[in-house]
């Protein structure tokens, strides 16, 4: 018997002997206590036999056919001719060369039982240390994105793009998006810039929003250029540091946010009975102020390390999308299918083959740049044309008749051979 067979033992008989108690039995055995009783009766007949399981000693009835088994290791082993086959491949082959019809868990675990196949070694573990919070507000703000049916079914499927303060667990920014998309970042650093002021460094993943999968060009590579996305060159633009993380456990402090809120939030929207995204917005800025009250820690260092951003900065120029266009001789661009017409003052400097750059907010609201110059334009629909109705009826009017021209052609017609 083995040893939790005789520990069983041991218990029918203090049981039998009155040591113990029914229900301190059943309880010692973890059995109920009917089936308690069932084992008395068997203990009574049987003795000790009575705790050893009827199959115990039996062959398995799916017990893989002996024969075959030393075939199989016969066929893969050293001087086998399928000795150097792949476990997949030496499944097929011994189906169609030899009938032998095996799964390939059970072919597995047979070859590592005869030495035949070495078990895959683990891979190393990952050493890793605990990081201790950074020690004054605004230095390293984390920022992701989070998708989730945060609605319960009640509204669409979003994503919710936010951001946490890493010294004091704050949060700083939420929004919901139907996507995880450039915009909703967009709005995280304009917003956080104007309420908080520009942090130190962000800590984000590695979506391709936020840092450039692209390689550089030669071109770029001579410039000492490297690619950058759109919310990667604002932040290089603001001076902001950004550090992008090797693994999912460097974001550990907002992805147990995301868990926290996938908790907690989910249900303050389902009691706030809300059904959409805009509603859910208006709502995230009274869950933020509660949020931050209950769980936010006070910093080490009770210095900010926000840096305000300056009165007169022209926020149009920095917090949006940015694409260059050639401007064409009569002073249009061509951008996203249309044209556009520059106004540039009487005193400005033609900017015809110039290159100006069309920057678009989250709004949507499109400003144009030369340089950091903003140029006031306005679509080429616009102008003023004369209607198309009038200008048929104008084309339909009969030309007016040239008395010498109708002379000379009439002289041309009537003319003798």
């Amino acid at each position: 018997m083995n040893p939790k067979q005789q520990r069983d033992v041991e218990i029918l008989t203090r049981l039998e002997a009155g040591a113990l108690d029914p229900k301190g039995a059943s309880e010692l055995l973890g059995v109920s206590p009917r089936q308690l009783r069932r084992l008395r009766v068997r203990f009574r007949e049987q003795g000790f036999g009575a705790v050893i399981h009827g199959n115990q000693g039996r062959s398995p009835s799916n017990r893989t056919d002996p024969p075959m088994v030393a075939r199989i290791l016969a066929l893969a082993g050293p001087d086998g001719q399928y000795q150097d086959l792949n476990l997949c491949h030496l499944q097929d082959r011994l189906d169609q060369d030899h009938g032998i019809a095996i799964g390939r868990s059970t072919l597995d675990r047979l070859l590592k039982q005869a030495g035949l196949r070495q078990k895959a070694k683990a891979p190393p573990k990952v050493h890793r240390r605990r990081r201790l919070r950074r020690p004054a507000e605004g230095m390293l703000p984390r920022i992701d994105g989070s998708p989730s049916d945060w609605l319960e079914g009640r509204g669409p499927r979003a994503s919710l793009i936010g951001a946490v303060d890493d010294a004091t667990g704050k949060i700083v920014f939420l929004v919901f998006r139907p996507t995880e998309d450039q915009v909703g970042y967009l709005l995280l650093l304009r917003t956080i810039a104007k309420s908080y002021g520009v942090p130190m460094s962000i800590y984000h993943d590695r979506h391709t929003i936020l840092r450039s999968p692209k390689k550089p060009t030669l071109e770029e590579e001579l410039a000492g250029q490297v690619p950058m996305s759109q919310i990667q060159r604002i932040m290089a633009e603001l001076g902001i540091e950004s550090i992008p993380a090797h693994s999912p456990q460097a974001k550990g402090r907002i992805e147990r946010l995301w868990a926290t809120l996938q908790d907690r939030l989910t249900k303050e929207l389902r009691l706030a009975g809300i059904t959409t995204l805009k509603e859910a917005n208006r709502f995230l800025q009274s869950f933020m102020k509660r949020y931050n009250a209950r769980f936010a820690k006070a910093p080490r260092d009770p210095n900010s390390a926000w840096v305000a951003l300056p009165a007169d900065l022209d926020l149009n120029y920095y917090f949006a999308v940015r694409e260059s266009r050639k401007v064409r001789p009569d002073h249009c661009i061509s951008w996203s299918g249309r044209l556009l017409q520059l106004l540039p003052g009487p005193k400005d400097p033609s900017l015809v083959d110039e290159r100006v750059t069309v920057h678009v907010v989250p709004e949507g609201d499109i400003y144009l740049y030369h340089d950091k110059h903003p140029i006031s334009h306005r679509p080429v629909q616009d102008i003023e044309a004369p209607p198309l109705k009038a200008a048929r009826q104008v084309a339909a009017l009969p030309r007016p008749i040239d008395p010498e021209a109708a002379a000379r052609r009439r002289g041309w017609l009537f003319a003798q051979p």
